[in-house]
């Protein structure tokens, strides 16, 4: 098939999936327009029915050098019509569309899945794409946020229950605002979306301050999640040889990223922004937060910037999802470290159509009260997004 054929047939399925919506709007607009908002739902990570619908939303410039074709080198992994997919990218069998193409691409069926059986009211996309080249990246990113504004935030999104994040790239934080700048005014867009990779400069670095200064000028959180690694290795420990074992990893790149934004004086340079880490557990948190003030009141001379201790600046800047969340023996000791943590900092979230996917009906394994349950489920996120 011809790079002209391939591009007649994008725009052939591009179209019929627009009528679709459009049918499906018609007879379904206004079923569940005003809902009463009871779980909001964090981390949801939707996919490209196909490379070739993703295509059609990139600069004529870099289509055949984000998706090339014959002996040429992308440096974007291609993983839509991968038969393994599931091993590679951890998603649920049962979440593939009826219609075909992978899980999370079907906007309608992830709808009928998470909306409907799960009874999420609002639910957080968070599209996961990385490159190797910072510039690909950012056009990569880029051509992800077109989409998702169009495929699941755009008009014909009859429920409204989509919400959106801004892709950026850390690899240049110049580009990653201009980014920013122009998803600013979206009416859906509610956050700004990066991963950890960033080449060896500490998160908390002015390098990124471009960057952060647009989020919080635009009054747009960050949400830190995990990946983006590019072929580097995902812990401090070298690359590792299991899935089980970067899985659990996690956690140490997130303590990695907390620490820096903390003591490099982040939140001194940008007191309105805030931070979500996502995906990164939560037991670890109370411990590490107690160690940096414990360093910081023998150290503080070391960074003078700081004019409060870090539990201070993590407790007013910094905001956790759910899941994966650990599961301890006794039910009385996640209650525990809810109380640790802060039961405002905590944003719901199921990580669907991912394998490891928290059910709201079942999550939370614990005798809760309905306000704090109540808090967890949506009045956090509400507070925090200004949603629902």
């Amino acid at each position: 098939m011809t790079t002209v054929e391939r591009e007649e047939k994008a725009g052939d399925e591009k179209g019929r999936e627009q009528k679709g919506r459009e049918q499906r709007g018609r007879e379904q607009k206004g079923v569940a327009k005003d809902i009463a908002v009871t779980i909001v739902d964090t981390d949801v990570h939707p996919l490209p029915v196909s490379a070739e619908v993703l295509k059609s939303y990139a600069p004529a410039e870099w289509k055949d050098k984000l998706w090339p074709t014959g002996n040429a080198v992308s440096p974007v992994p291609h993983f839509y019509d991968t038969p393994d997919s599931y091993k590679t990218m951890s998603l649920r069998v049962d979440a593939s569309p009826p219609g075909g193409g992978v899980a999370g691409s079907d906007p309608d069926f992830a709808a009928k899945q998470l909306l409907v059986d799960a009874g999420v009211s609002i639910a957080l996309l968070e599209p996961m794409c990385d490159a190797q080249l910072p510039q690909a990246e950012h056009v990569l990113k880029a051509t992800h946020n077109d989409w998702l504004a169009d495929v699941w935030l755009g008009e014909n999104n009859w429920h409204g229950r989509w919400r959106g994040a801004v892709s950026v790239t850390a690899q240049d934080p110049h580009a990653a605002a201009r980014e920013i700048e122009r998803w600013a005014g979206h009416p859906y867009m509610a956050e700004v979306l990066m991963t950890p990779q960033t080449r060896g400069i500490p998160f908390g670095s002015p390098h990124f301050d471009p960057l952060y200064e647009a989020a919080a000028r635009n009054n747009l959180p960050i949400a830190v999640h995990v990946g983006g690694t590019n072929g580097h290795p995902s812990t401090g420990g070298g690359m590792p040889s299991y899935y089980m074992e970067e899985h659990h990893a996690v956690a140490e790149t997130m303590q990695s990223v907390l620490s820096s934004l903390v003591f490099e004086g982040v939140f001194e340079r940008f007191p309105g922004l805030r931070v979500v880490i996502m995906e990164g557990g939560l037991g670890w948190i109370p411990s590490f937060s107690a160690r940096m003030d414990k360093h910081w009141s023998r150290l503080r001379s070391e960074v003078p910037h700081l004019k409060r201790s870090p539990s201070e600046y993590i407790r007013e800047h910094v905001w956790f999802t759910t899941q994966p969340m650990e599961e301890p023996g006794r039910a009385s000791q996640l209650i525990d470290l809810f109380d640790r943590i802060g039961w405002d900092r905590l944003l719901f979230s199921t990580d669907y159509p991912h394998w490891d996917f928290d059910d709201p009906r079942h999550a939370f394994k614990a005798p809760l009260s309905e306000a704090q349950r109540a808090k967890l489920l949506y009045g956090n996120a509400h507070a925090f997004y200004g949603i629902g």
